[in-house]
């Protein structure tokens, strides 16, 4: 059995869709770090979904929580792979707080961490042996 690789629009990509507690606090905090903004519901309010998106990198949020947890929540942490760790980490120092980094982690990524107003934590990364 072969693994089939499946594309949408620009290639392949996984784009969580997150419950957002409040969709205008989260469009702008991701508008404050250089995210485009997107209101798939055009026109209608209340608008119950966004979309984020940034150098290759996409987030869908919604506020209807239909067959989900009610309140928002994720076990883990999504990680994103930017050119440049620290570049992103310079431009970013000043527009929110890092949980962590910019450091050499053990498993050999060089990361940084941030949470988002919903409590999701999201981490900008690159491969490297040593700092």
């Amino acid at each position: 059995m072969r693994a089939e690789t499946v594309t949408f629009g620009r290639g392949p990509r996984v784009v969580p869709a997150l419950l957002a507690r409040d969709l205008s606090e989260t469009a702008a905090f991701y508008g404050r770090l250089g995210f485009s903004i997107e209101w798939p519901d055009g026109d209608r309010r209340p608008a119950h979904r966004l979309r984020v998106e940034r150098d290759g990198i996409a987030l869908f949020f919604f506020d209807e929580p239909i067959g989900t947890a009610t309140d928002p929540a994720l076990s883990g942490t999504i990680y994103a792979f930017p050119e440049s760790v620290d570049a992103l980490a310079e431009e970013w120092r000043d527009k929110v707080a890092f949980l962590w980094g910019p450091e050499l982690m053990p498993y050999g990524l060089y990361e940084f961490g941030i949470a988002d107003p919903n409590g999701y934590c999201l981490a900008f990364a690159e491969r490297r042996s040593s700092l």
